[in-house]
C-alpha cells in the first residue's frame, strides 16, 4: 500500500472512531467523518463500502492493538489460572483507564455488538481472536487439571465476557461504580468457583468422577449406540482409567441404566424444591429459569432488549421497574443464602448480578442474532449456565442440574 493511501486510511479510521464513538452509527454522517479526516466523501467510499463497514473496521483496528497489549502482559505468566486472572484484570484495567482512547474503544464495542451485521463482517474476526485467547486458556486449564473437565468451554467464556461487559456498562454508561478493578477479587471468586478443581468435601473427587463417567457414557452411547460403544471410549471421554468405571459399575449395562437413574433423581430433586420456597438455592434456580423463560418465550423482545435497549447509552436500570425488581429479588435470595449458609459469604451481590445478566446477554445474542441453534441445544446450554451460576456462589455437591 502506498504511503499516501495508508496515511489517508489511517486518518479516516481515526476520525471515524472518534465520531462514531461519540454520536453512534445513526447520528453520525460520512460527511462529518470526511471533514474531520481532511478528505472528500468520495475518498471514504473508495476504501469502505458504507458507514457501517467503517464502524466495524474502526473497532477491528482498535482490537488489534488491545490484543497485542494483552499478549505483552502474558510475558512471563505461567499456568492457566494465572493467565485467566491476568486476562480478566487486563480487561478491567481497560475499563478504568480514563483516556479518550479507552472510551472510544468501549463505545465502539457497544455499537458493534448491538449491530447484527457485525457478526458476519470481517471486522468481527479480530474480536473473535481476542475472545479465543480466553478459550485457549480454559482449554489449557482443563488439560492441566487446574480446571474441571465437565463444563462447556464456550459457555464459560460467554459468561465471563458477559460479566465483564456488565462491569463496563455499570462503570461507563450507568455510572453505578467509578472503577471496575476493585471488583477483581469478587469476579475471580465467582469464576474460579465455577471452574477450578478443588476438594471441598471428602467425597467430592469420587462424586466428580461419577458425574464425569455418567456424562461421558451419555455422549458416547448417543453418538455410537450402546452396542458399538466401549468402556475404553467412555473412560477416555471421562478422563478416567477403565478400572475406575468398573469400580463403580459392574457392567456396561449397569452404566447405561445409571444414566436414566441419575436423570430421574435430579428431576425429582427439582420437583421437590418447587414446594420448598425457603430453600435459597432452589429460589436462585427458579429465578434463573424465570428470567431465561422471559427471553426464550419471546425472542424478538430478547433481541430488541439486549441488542438495542441495554447497550443504548441512555439505558438506566432504575428506569426499568421489572429489571429493578428482578435485581432486588436476586439480592434478597443471595443475602438469605448467606445467612442460612447456602452461599459463600464473600460473594459480591452486584458482581454476581453482572455475571447473571451478562451470561444471558451474550447467550441470547448468540442464540438469536449470530446464528441458529436447535431448541434442544439451547436447553442444554441453559441447564449448564444455571449449574455454573449456582456453582459460582456455592460449592455444594447437590447443585441441581436438569
Amino acid at each position: 500500500m502506498n504511503e499516501n493511501v495508508a496515511e489517508k486510511k489511517d486518518a479516516i479510521l481515526r476520525a471515524a472512531q472518534e465520531i462514531l464513538a461519540e454520536k453512534g452509527l445513526r447520528q453520525s454522517t460520512v460527511s462529518e467523518i470526511a471533514k474531520r479526516a481532511g478528505v472528500f466523501d468520495s475518498e471514504i467510499y473508495r476504501y469502505y463500502k458504507n458507514k457501517e463497514d467503517l464502524l466495524f473496521y474502526s473497532l477491528s483496528e482498535r482490537m488489534e492493538g488491545v490484543t497485542k497489549d494483552l499478549m505483552f502482559h502474558f510475558s512471563g505468566i505461567i499456568g492457566a489460572t494465572n493467565k485467566l486472572s491476568k486476562m480478566i484484570w487486563f480487561h478491567l484495567s481497560i475499563n478504568d483507564n480514563d483516556s479518550d482512547s479507552t472510551r472510544v474503544l468501549k463505545y465502539l464495542l457497544f455499537e458493534c455488538r448491538s449491530n447484527r451485521h457485525f457478526y458476519s463482517h470481517a471486522g468481527y474476526e479480530v474480536l473473535r481472536s481476542y475472545t479465543g485467547i480466553m478459550l485457549s486458556i480454559l482449554k489449557e486449564g482443563v488439560e492441566s487439571s487446574a480446571f474441571r473437565s465437565d463444563f462447556s468451554l464456550h459457555l464459560v467464556r460467554e459468561m465471563v465476557f458477559g460479566l465483564l461487559d456488565e462491569e463496563a456498562l455499570s462503570c461507563l454508561l450507568i455510572g453505578e461504580i467509578d472503577k471496575t478493578i476493585p471488583d477483581f477479587e469478587a469476579i475471580m471468586s465467582l469464576v474460579f468457583a465455577m471452574i477450578q478443581n478443588g476438594t471441598h468435601d471428602p467425597n467430592e473427587d469420587t462424586t466428580d468422577k461419577y458425574g464425569r463417567i455418567i456424562e461421558a457414557a451419555k455422549r458416547v452411547f448417543a453418538d455410537k449406540s450402546y452396542d458399538k460403544a466401549t468402556i475404553a471410549e467412555i473412560a477416555n471421554d471421562a478422563k478416567v482409567a477403565e478400572r475406575t468405571i468398573y469400580e463403580m459399575f459392574k457392567t456396561k449395562e449397569d452404566l447405561l441404566l445409571a444414566i436414566s437413574e441419575e436423570k430421574f433423581k435430579s428431576k425429582n430433586k427439582y420437583m421437590e424444591s418447587l414446594f420448598e420456597p425457603e430453600e435459597s438455592l432452589a429460589k436462585l434456580q427458579r429465578l434463573i429459569y424465570y428470567f431465561s423463560n422471559l427471553l426464550l418465550s419471546d425472542p424478538k423482545f430478547a433481541i430488541i432488549f439486549l441488542r438495542d435497549t441495554k447497550l443504548n447509552k441512555k439505558f438506566n436500570i432504575k428506569s426499568f421497574s421489572y429489571l429493578s425488581d428482578c435485581i432486588s429479588t436476586l439480592y434478597k435470595i443471595l443475602d438469605d443464602g448467606k445467612k442460612d449458609g447456602t452461599f459463600r459469604q464473600d460473594v459480591d451481590n452486584r458482581v454476581f448480578r453482572n455475571l447473571f445478566f451478562g451470561a444471558f446477554s451474550h447467550l441470547t445474542v448468540r442464540w438469536f442474532v449470530v446464528g441458529k441453534i436447535t431448541p434442544i441445544k439451547m436447553m442444554e446450554e441453559l441447564n449448564e449456565v444455571s449449574s455454573l451460576l449456582c456453582r459460582s456462589v456455592t460449592r455444594r455437591l447437590d447443585v441441581l442440574r436438569l
